[in-house]
């Protein structure tokens, strides 16, 4: 140690005070020293000096406990000297005692010697003689001499130090308890400095069992014990238990400081608890506003909070804490903005994106390359192509330094829109900026190309690339392979393929799946069953890929029992094919009314656990009313509604069939209970409603003029019912609606009204169809009024419109009556 350095600092001391505690003023101290020296010399050093050292043995053993005592007492002033003598005068071979250590114990202590305390202490605890004092002892007595209780707490202060330099963190946190049960309270100092010191073992466990001892031997702890504490359960994940210290500390009546809040909220963001961190925002926010104090929250600890939120998508939250951020005196930077504009244009919101971006310019933030990807980015999401080549060029003017991923989009606007030399020139100008194109710029070339249907250019970009030396990965052979196949190259197909694997990449069941696709899609059916079936014999890895592909292929070329027949023997094999091509198949059975079959595909589906969308079951359920069988129909419904999945389509669908069959009452029922499930009805399903009471009523029949006009009276009550309510929905008629409706007046001899509705239809703008006329015609018919009827034959065959069967049935048998 530093102090063994002192001996001779001591020795000359001692010579210019003359003063020597074994009563020889003419010999110097630095005799000893020197002995000392000797000490650590080797073996022959030693056997030369004995004679000389002789005469230093003899003046050491006349020095005493008391002398020694007597000499520390005079050092007092003096305590380095005094420490240095104590040191000096044991590395001669003096054995202190109690009297000598609590005598240097107390001029330290006195004097606030910390380095030179917790060495002693040090010395003492790691002693393993029995002539050392008992530590513990040594404080005890100087609780009882000390006059002050500063000089006590120093001295425990110096004491846990040296229990963290000779102990690991349990024995510390162990012997502190002990000092604590017998009166020794440490300070708040000696408190963050054992929580420090335990936390850097990474038990948070040991840190937190210490903190419940400090509360239980009720020692003082501030801010810095909670910021110790907490940041130690951050560290280990346990949010939930660092929210709860930090409540228990705020009841205690600790104040955090701005740092402890920083911290805090930093923390819970780094353990994902977003929502607390953002109530602790909000919360401290309210304590500024109560204490006026102006110094706010670290800017890190605010966007950790914007970040998390939005992540979460609670951006109006995250909107709520960048304001208090700037509120507050903390000057808005670009991350927070960034992580708003990207969660907004990731959601597709531009117009928020925009709001964000104006706002951000507003403070002299400006725009980087990252923030121009989210905008082209999101305008690309929502297909607003040419768009993305406007912005594109507007903020490569304003001079946003572009970096590749931008010149990517860029590339792939203009591919999309089928403008490849501008797409060629971008990756010029992105090579003359010093980018380095990778793969993922030439595939978008590639694929440009290919949806062009150049397969020579896509082919030449693929050499560029080789001759760049940036090997192609498996997704730009695909995509070369499918803009070959859809183009029926068959040959280059095989040929890329080869190639392929000269490169060492292995074709997998994606690359067999879009080649088929593509010849599928090219009219190439019969090569597609051709590579289907030698790599189903060979055998792949996810060949429910390429089953999935075949399916489709065969839908695609109309071939919809061959499809189904793959799906069936996929399915014995113990495999399925995709959701997509399942639904896609479902739609080709029920367009071709093969209603058993589009069931069998929906059962499977539901045993592997797959739940048909809603549009497969109104086709499915659409399909089985078309064939009358209503009971099936309505199975299929109860299992859509029971999923969830029910919508005013599939109700509609159902509705219309039971009017087809003339079961009315079931369709009425069906339109209540949507209704009180909440579900919205639409034009279309009150038209089938409409339709439906018409031909309710006029089945009744009519008997006689008293009958026929109560009926007349009870259809026209129905239809201005459900006009009524269409109308407090805010739910327009259409032209279908309309024809139902001047239909039902034409047969409940109401032509006038009839007539009304078919003005109204012209006012609004709409454009009356065949069915339209004819409605009206048959209702000008029925009532002997040829004239009128002929004459709306002429103005529809004027508008372009060539009356059909129906038309002309209806003229020639009213004509005949």
């Amino acid at each position: 140690m530093l102090l063994r350095r002192w001996p001779k600092c001591t020795a000359e001391w001692f010579r210019h005070r003359k003063v020597f505690p074994w009563g020889a003023a003419s010999c110097p101290f630095s005799v000893f020293t020197a002995s000392a020296q000797l000490d650590d010399s080797s073996g022959d050093e030693k056997l030369n000096c004995a004679p000389d050292n002789e005469p230093f043995r003899k003046r050491r053993r006349s020095l005493s406990s008391d002398s020694v005592v007597q000499t520390l007492r005079c050092l007092r002033r003096k305590p380095a000297v005094a420490f240095a003598y104590f040191k000096d005068t044991q590395s001669l071979g003096f054995h202190h005692d109690f009297s000598t250590f609590s005598e240097i114990t107390q001029i330290l202590s006195h004097s606030f010697q910390g380095k030179m305390l917790v060495s002693l202490f040090c010395d003492i605890i790691s002693a393993t003689d029995s002539g050392s004092p008992e530590i513990l002892t040594l404080l005890d007595h100087l609780r009882k001499t000390c006059v002050t209780s500063h000089v006590l707490s120093f001295a425990v202060n110096c004491l846990i130090k040296a229990y963290t330099t000779c102990y690991g963190a349990q024995a510390t946190i162990e012997e502190f308890c002990h000092l604590c049960r017998l009166g020794f309270l440490p300070t708040v100092w000696a408190c963050n400095f054992v929580l420090k010191f335990g936390s850097q073992s990474g038990e948070s466990n040991m840190v937190v069992a210490a903190y419940e001892q400090m509360k239980c031997f009720q020692l003082t702890l501030d801010s810095h014990s909670l910021y110790i504490v907490t940041r130690s359960l951050f560290q280990a994940k346990k949010a939930d238990e660092a929210f709860q210290v930090w409540i228990g500390m705020i009841e205690m009546g600790v104040k955090p400081d701005v740092r402890g809040y920083s911290s805090f909220i930093i923390g819970l963001c780094d353990c994902g608890k977003y929502e607390l961190a953002y109530n602790m925002v909000s919360r401290y926010t309210v304590l500024q506003e109560i204490t006026q104090e102006r110094v706010p929250i670290e800017a890190m600890a605010y966007n950790m909070v914007i970040d998390g939120l939005c992540k979460e998508m609670k951006l109006e939250e995250a909107e709520k804490v960048l304001e208090n951020k700037t509120k507050h005196g903390s000057a808005p930077d670009l991350y927070g903005y960034s992580y708003l504009i990207r969660s907004y244009c990731k959601m597709g919101n531009l117009e928020k994106a925009w709001q964000h971006v104006e706002a951000m310019v507003s403070h002299g933030i400006d725009i980087n390359c990252h923030i121009v990807g989210y905008l082209l980015q999101c305008l690309r999401k929502l297909g607003m192509t040419s768009e993305v080549i406007v912005y594109f060029q507007k903020f490569r003017d304003l001079g946003v330094h572009f970096d590749g991923v931008l010149y990517n989009i860029g590339m792939d606007a203009y591919c999309k829109l089928g403008n490849m030399n501008e797409a060629v020139q971008l990756l010029n100008e992105m090579m003359a900026e010093g980018l380095v194109p990778d793969k993922i710029h030439y595939t978008c070339l590639i694929n440009g190309y290919c949806l062009k249907g150049e397969a020579e250019n896509a082919w030449q970009a693929f050499e560029q690339m080789l001759k760049a030396n940036i090997k192609p990965d498996v997704v730009t052979y695909n995509i070369l392979a499918s803009g070959y196949s859809r183009n029926g190259l068959v040959m280059k197909v095989f040929d890329l393929l080869e190639h392929m694997m000269d490169q060492g990449l292995e074709p997998n069941s994606l690359t067999y799946g879009v080649v088929i696709a593509g010849f599928c899609r090219g009219g190439n059916l019969s090569e597609a069953e051709v590579l289907f079936n030698i790599v189903e014999e060979k055998g792949i890895d996810n060949i429910e890929v390429m089953y999935s592909s075949m399916v489709c292929g065969y839908l695609q070329s109309g071939w919809t029992d061959h499809a189904y027949m793959l799906f069936l023997r996929v399915a014995k094999q113990g495999n399925m094919v995709d959701q997509f091509s399942c639904l896609k198949l479902i739609s080709g059975l029920c367009r071709d009314v093969k209603v058993e079959e589009a069931s069998t595909v929906c059962s499977m589906m539901l045993e592997k656990n797959v739940v048909p969308d809603v549009i497969s079951y109104s086709k499915l359920i659409s399909a089985y009313c078309q064939t009358g069988d209503m009971h099936s129909a309505r199975l299929w419904f109860d299992d859509m509604v029971e999923r969830g999945l029910s919508d005013v389509i599939a109700y509609t669908v159902l509705m219309n069939g039971y009017c087809k069959v003339r079961r009315f009452k079931e369709a009425f029922d069906l339109f209540d209970q949507m209704r009180n499930l909440g579900i919205k009805p639409d034009v279309v399903a009150y038209t089938v409603l409409l339709d439906g009471h018409l031909k309710e009523i006029l089945l009744q029949g009519w008997q006689d003029i008293e009958c026929k006009e109560r009926k007349s009276f009870h259809l026209r009550a129905e239809h201005k019912k459900l006009l009524k309510s269409m109308k407090d929905m805010e739910i327009e008629p259409d032209v279908t609606c309309y024809t139902v409706l001047i239909d039902g007046q034409c047969k409940a001899e109401y032509l006038d009204e009839a007539q009304g509705l078919f003005d109204e239809m012209l006012v609004k703008g709409l454009t009356p169809d065949v069915y339209t006329y004819t409605a009206l015609i048959n209702g000008y018919c029925s009532q002997g009024e040829i004239a009128k009827a002929e004459d709306l034959l002429q103005e529809m065959m004027d508008k372009g419109m060539k009356p059909d069967e129906l038309t002309f049935s209806v003229l020639h048998q009213r004509t005949l009556r």
